[in-house]
């Protein structure tokens, strides 16, 4: 079992609090991550199988991920026109 930090209010100070493996392949993975994953497809099929990892986890789907991070500023417009021109001749 592994653990993560955990905030205690009643005492103030970090405990562990225990996760479990499944807890860990569902969550939605962090932005920062997500974004070297998207620097990191050189193809269509690096960015399907990217696709479809987040598919299997509570995700937002590819496409939306790739809006959300254009409109926050997250990553540039370059970079989500490629992706998304990919993901749509994919498709």
């Amino acid at each position: 079992m592994t653990f993560a930090p955990k905030w205690c209010h009643d005492k103030g100070s970090l405990t562990e609090a225990p996760l479990n493996a499944n807890q860990l392949l569902t969550e939605r993975p962090k932005e920062d991550t997500l974004i070297d994953a998207l620097r990191g497809c050189r193809n269509s099929g690096e960015l399907l199988a990217l696709e479809h990892r987040l598919e299997m986890t509570d995700a937002l789907p590819l496409f939306d991920w790739i809006c959300d991070l254009l409109v926050q500023r997250r990553i540039s417009r370059g970079l989500a026109a490629r992706l998304l021109s990919q993901l749509h001749n994919c498709g």
